[in-house]
């Protein structure tokens, strides 16, 4: 009763921030490099500014106002985060003693028994492991050699050097396609056996050119990173969409045996046949734009991960009370919510950050499998 009490009051909160533009949370891009080159993102190709991004000195005092507006969580996002070791670390103590909590995802690469016993030092929250492929997939979806074995080392690290340590909690992450879907059963129970906290499947998001060129904003067009660069899409056939809708039901009648991992896999919940052969998300109203703060690695804010050159303000010199809910704000997300942004059709993050009817709606789904227990 009291967790669906909770789940209930969440969605109410979420509901009222987004209606009021209150900041809750924020995603900070540390860096826009990538030391994997994945097939489904073009981030590692992107054009960047190195001597711009900002350094600790010039973080410090953004971590301050972020707190000061009472953000309540922070994601420290790349590329590759782990190039910015010289700022990761201080963001994350900063985070600690100043009650903000907060998740880190990792390719993996970098990630020394030194950085380790950093991170879990300064008291990380959560740490989001990437886990993409197993051996027997034959090629790498990462761009990169040895991805699974690193993980694997990275994880077993992790846990040796937390001891008896709660935190951080450790998460494996698919991002599902049809170049591992056929995998996903193997994976979880790898995540299980390798101690994770969840494993969490993630549906992916794959954006097509002309969606982006459809989606421009006071004549800013979208800059999303979640685009093949092997020259494919890795979109589902009819008869894939079946199987991997079979596998997923396979797991989650299963989801006792993984305990006490706990599986997620929000954004694969409520999708069609057709949404997996066109890798498109059923219309929804999304929260992210009125409530999640994404910042640059140069200190701009920004009100989507997709819209990098949509700037609402700059916190180096301005308060983030004076950029959130601006005019250039809400002519975003008067158009988000119009559903005149194509882009938004095919991005699985409004399935995370959820109104309070879709919320609601997920509560008595979950409820009806628990008690049918199917």
């Amino acid at each position: 009763m009291s967790y669906t009490l909770n789940r209930v009051k969440q969605a109410v909160r979420n509901s009222y921030a987004s209606h009021t533009y209150t900041p809750t949370d924020a995603i900070i891009f540390l860096t826009y490099r990538c030391t994997s080159q994945c097939k489904a993102c073009n981030i590692w190709q992107r054009e960047v500014n190195i001597e711009d991004e900002l350094t600790w000195e010039q973080w410090l005092p953004i971590l301050e106002n972020l707190a000061k507006n009472n953000i309540k969580s922070i994601e420290l996002f790349g590329g590759d985060a782990l190039l910015r070791k010289d700022v990761l670390v201080n963001m994350v103590r900063f985070c600690s003693d100043n009650n903000i909590y907060t998740f880190f995802p990792t390719n993996s690469s970098g990630l020394t028994e030194k950085i380790v016993e950093d991170l879990v030092d300064a008291g990380l929250g959560t740490i989001y492991f990437s886990l993409d492929e197993v051996p027997d997939i034959g090629e790498s979806i990462r761009g990169v050699k040895r991805h699974f074995d690193r993980v694997m080392k990275s994880i077993q690290l992790f846990k040796k050097v937390m001891g008896e340590k709660k935190r951080p909690r450790i998460v494996c992450i698919t991002t599902v396609s049809s170049m591992n879907y056929r995998h996903l059963e193997t994976l979880a129970d790898i995540a299980c056996e390798a101690g994770a906290d969840e494993y969490e499947m993630h549906g992916i998001s794959e954006f097509t050119t002309k969606a982006v060129e459809a989606s421009a904003v006071d004549g800013i067009l979208p800059e999303p990173y979640f685009m093949p660069t092997d020259g494919k899409s890795h979109s589902y056939t009819e008869e894939e969409a079946r199987e991997l809708l079979a596998i997923l039901q396979r797991i989650r009648k299963q989801k006792d045996k993984y305990r006490p991992m706990s599986i997620y896999m929000a954004n694969m919940e409520g999708r069609k046949i057709k949404n997996f052969t066109e890798l498109t998300y059923p219309h929804q109203t999304c929260l992210f734009a009125t409530t999640q703060v994404v910042i640059s690695p140069y200190g701009d804010v920004q009100p989507c991960l997709y819209y990098k050159d949509y700037h609402l303000g700059t916190l180096k010199n301005h308060d983030l009370s004076d950029i959130w809910g601006n005019g250039k704000h809400k002519l975003f997300c008067e158009q988000q919510r119009k559903h005149h942004i194509p882009l938004c059709d095919h991005c699985g993050n409004k399935y995370y950050h959820k109104p309070f009817i879709p919320a609601m709606k997920d509560l008595t789904r979950d409820t009806f499998r628990k008690l049918t227990r199917t």
